[in-house]
């Protein structure tokens, strides 16, 4: 894998938080530049905030937007604050996902 894939149709909103861990782990690993995840993460968004959420989903939704938003400003993360920033980032999806209920009927 020399790149990370767009963002594809949204079915459910932990798929859109599955893939932007998907693009900061790439990113991390080397395999995605700021530059791209930045692009890729600003694509991501319209189509997040396009979808149309389940009524389970529908208080999470603003925080999925926020979470991308965070993700396309990656460029701007660097030196001292890069680690605080990817963690920070890291553990914010990760709660999200938890409470759009990852796991079940996986």
């Amino acid at each position: 894998m020399s790149t990370i894939s767009p963002l594809g149709k949204i079915d459910e909103l932990k798929k859109a938080v599955q893939w932007m861990q998907e693009v900061l782990s790439s990113f991390e690993n080397g395999i995605s530049s700021r530059k791209e995840i930045s692009h890729l993460a600003r694509s991501a968004q319209k189509k997040i905030e396009s979808y149309r959420p389940a009524d389970l989903e529908k208080e999470h939704k603003s925080v999925v937007i926020d979470l991308c938003i965070s993700l396309s400003t990656i460029d701007r993360a660097e030196g001292h604050f890069e680690p605080f920033y990817l963690d920070s980032l890291h553990d914010e999806l990760e709660k999200v996902l938890n409470l759009l209920g990852a796991g079940e009927n996986e």
